[in-house]
């Protein structure tokens, strides 16, 4: 059953007289423009606020009101800063006249009727009782307006929904937007606004293809009306008209409207579900998103919970609605749900602490608006502006917090990811972490946040300032695609990405890169010159891969290490599936404890399924872990699936290794004339070491390391050199713990040796 209906044709009638494009001529008008940085296309997150009231006597339209709080100077060059444009909610339109703005300083301003008054052409006040003009102010920081109201017939209150995929449960990736108003006179409802740039096809064979539904942000609901949307003939962009869509509340729907419990849904071929989504809040609110998931928390969670939140600032007050579901133990009542001040990848302590309306099973709840509203202070009202609050939820199993959300601004899309070594390709060992979030403007432009701490040395600024965005997949190195800018923290080992300092406009190949999650951050540093910590950039709405199980060698297996050196050793895992679909890749681990503290062999081999080596390498490992000919020892191993960003792990194995002897065709180095490589001193080493090589006659020859993929990592002599022994230093700060593969090549002549490396 609707919950919704149609105004009766009468009272449609009667308000299309008084509001309608067919008004009296003579007949006075009042309409008003709640304004906001919410409101702009796309959204921006602006303190300012400002309200302006138009009055229309015939032709004649007078303005007047007030603005304040502008990040920065009125942009007077754009044609005096302010003006009146024609376009529908959700889309931007051409200027019909400017405005006079009579300053009250840089950032502040009124619009006097004396100064403000305009005579309209009969197509021009047809646009204006369409919903189809909007005050715009412009400011120097934010050129193409950072205040925006849509003039609207005087109402008892006004209500915006800006949509997009992200807002959608689950999330649908599109780069799509649109923006729908609400007008609420009595119990009478008016919908209008625009959306465009949909993926798919609109369907119109889902009861009309969009409609308002009952529910909070992180929830769906049922349908509660059958919108009326004129579309394009491609069938991917539309327009609402008021006069198309006029409804009646009852006073339950009224509530719902007022608690925030009604969004907007569009729906598509490609997304039955939805493709576009807004949840209904005030217009002349600033407001956030929040999308709860366990791959938020620091560090990552595996579960499968999820929610949302939205946040509307309204000057120092602060409301917040949303809901959760799907925890999987029930939610702490003693610690609770709370707003912290922190960016993305960092803890921080709990600013407020929200009023959560739990289920029966206590595994679900609601963020109620009329229980969560707050008055911020200073400290509090910026960090949110910055992105420095993130939502956390408690649970019985994780204290800590089993789901958190970043606090950001309205966007067509949210992408986020973990910051680790274990993402370098190959992997490195370091306790350092972070996180990053991004934003994505359906014009293109982008906003990064974030933070990380522990690195093992100082940020390596001089590699182009020590952060950037690659394009690459999750098992390979990429391009340089654009350089971030970090502000450093303590001993330059901690850092942050300042949102204000990170607006990037992305080319369309960089944009189509993004959406295909084929972009990665990473950070440098003076040990790790390549990169001490990687996240692959990924939806927002991200779990971590299913976790994978080893199928060989055998738990427990006892394997001999005798004969040629070059006897392959395997171990395989069955390949897993990843609920978002993303690429996953596996990373093999050999440690010799149980808890993977002493990580000896970390290899990242791509989406095999096999990792291979031979006992020649083992049998080095074994000599360099000082197990003799003879002896054994217990190791541990496991399989990591990651998609760059959270990662699973399988249950280890223990492996029982003998040490017998192992043959190889290796030549000494009894007589220094001949050609021959020594075993490095000291090995183990950290982080330097010394090698000794001998040539039998002058010759060009190269020194290179290799990690136990073949993969090159260092070259450390490469020229000629005379006949006789020559010894060099390798200065390892720049790699991870493990077993390195060094080899001489001269003369047509190869040959290799290990050395493990222990930090």
């Amino acid at each position: 059953m609707k919950l919704l209906t149609k105004l009766p044709y009468l009272v449609f009638g009667f308000f299309m007289m008084l509001f309608g494009s067919n008004f009296q001529a003579h007949a006075q008008t009042t309409l008003e423009a709640q304004l906001s940085g919410s409101n702009q296309v796309p959204s921006i997150t602006s303190m300012a606020n400002g309200m302006v009231t138009a009055t229309l006597d015939g032709n004649e339209l007078t303005v007047e009101g007030s603005f304040e709080g502008l990040s920065s100077p009125v942009a007077t060059d754009i044609a005096g800063g302010a003006h009146l444009h024609t376009g529908m909610a959700g889309e931007n339109g051409s200027v019909i006249f400017p405005l006079t703005i009579t300053a009250e300083g840089e950032t502040a301003g009124m619009f006097e009727a004396s100064s403000n008054t305009f005579t309209l052409s009969d197509g021009q006040v047809d646009t204006l009782m369409m919903r189809g003009v909007y005050v715009n102010i412009h400011s120097e920081n934010y050129m193409g307006g950072e205040l925006r109201g849509q003039l609207l017939p005087e109402s008892d209150a006004y209500y915006r929904s800006n949509l997009s995929g992200a807002f959608e449960i689950p999330s649908a990736k599109t780069m799509a937007s649109g923006s729908l108003i609400y007008e609420l006179r009595g119990d009478s409802l008016f919908v209008s606004g625009t959306f465009s740039g949909l993926m798919d096809e609109f369907d119109a064979s889902i009861a009309g293809g969009s409609h308002l539904h009952i529910g909070s942000a992180g929830t769906n609901g049922g349908v509660a009306i059958s919108l009326n949307a004129t579309v394009s003939e491609d069938n991917l962009s539309g327009v609402y008209y008021a006069s198309d869509n006029a409804f009646e509340l009852t006073a339950e729907q009224k509530t719902a409207l007022m608690d925030r419990m009604v969004y907007a849904n569009i729906h598509t071929l490609a997304y039955a579900g939805g493709e576009l989504r807004g949840q209904v809040v005030p217009a002349a609110s600033t407001t956030f998103f929040a999308q709860l998931s366990g791959s938020h928390e620091v560090p990552s969670v595996a579960t499968n919970a999820m929610g949302a939140a939205v946040l509307e600032v309204h000057n120092d007050t602060l409301v917040v609605s949303g809901s959760f579901m799907g925890l999987e133990s029930a939610f702490n009542t003693e610690v609770g749900s709370h707003l912290h001040m922190a960016n993305a990848g960092q803890n921080g302590g709990v600013e407020v602490t929200l009023d959560v309306a739990l289920d029966s099973e206590m595994m679900a709840g609601t963020y109620n608006a009329s229980e969560n509203m707050f008055t911020l202070n200073a400290d509090q009202k910026a960090a949110l502006f910055a992105r420095n609050m993130y939502v956390n939820v408690h649970s019985v199993d994780v204290g800590s917090g089993e789901i958190r959300g970043q606090v950001l601004g309205d966007a067509a899309a949210y992408f986020h990811t973990n910051l680790s070594g274990w993402h370098q390709v190959q992997p490195i060992s370091s306790s350092a972490m972070g996180a990053t979030s991004i934003e994505f403007m359906s014009n293109g432009n982008m906003i990064l946040s974030g933070g990380f701490e522990g690195l093992s040395s100082a940020v390596a600024t001089d590699i182009a300032g020590g952060g950037h965005l690659h394009v690459g997949e999750v098992d390979a190195n990429g391009d340089v695609a654009i350089p971030v800018n970090i502000s450093l923290g303590e001993s330059d080992t901690t850092g942050s990405f300042s949102y204000s300092e990170n607006m990037f406009s992305l080319s369309e190949e960089q944009t189509t890169a993004l959406f295909e999650e084929q972009m990665y951050l990473n950070i440098h540093s003076a040990d790790f010159q390549s990169g001490e910590l990687r996240g692959q950039v990924l939806l927002a709405s991200n779990f971590a891969p299913a976790t994978p199980e080893l199928t060989s060698p055998a738990n427990d297996a006892t394997l001999s290490l005798e004969g040629e050196a070059s006897t392959t050793f395997e171990a395989t895992w069955d390949a897993v599936s990843d609920t978002n679909g993303n690429d996953i890749a596996y990373i093999w681990q050999l440690s010799t404890d149980a808890d993977f503290e002493n990580i000896v062999v970390n290899a990242n081999v791509g989406s095999e399924t096999t990792f291979q080596t031979n006992f020649g390498t083992l049998d080095g490992l074994l000599g360099d872990l000082g197990v003799d000919v003879g002896g054994s020892t217990t190791v541990y191993h496991r399989v990591v699936a990651t998609d760059g960003s959270d990662e699973a792990a399988s249950e280890p194995r223990t492996a029982n290794l003998e040490r017998g002897m192992v043959t190889s065709n290796e030549e000494s180095l009894n007589n220094p004339t001949q050609f021959g490589l020594e075993q490095n001193y000291p090995n183990p080493f950290n982080p330097t070491t010394n090698i000794t090589f001998s040539l039998a006659e002058s010759s060009n020859a190269t020194l290179k390391v290799y990690n136990l993929l073949g993969q090159e990592v260092s070259t450390i002599a490469n020229g000629r050199f005379s006949a006789g022994q020559h010894t060099v230093n390798f200065d390892a700060s720049a790699l991870s713990s493990g077993i390195y593969i060094y080899r001489l090549e001269a003369n047509s002549q190869t040959t290799t040796k290990r050395m493990t490396l222990i930090k």
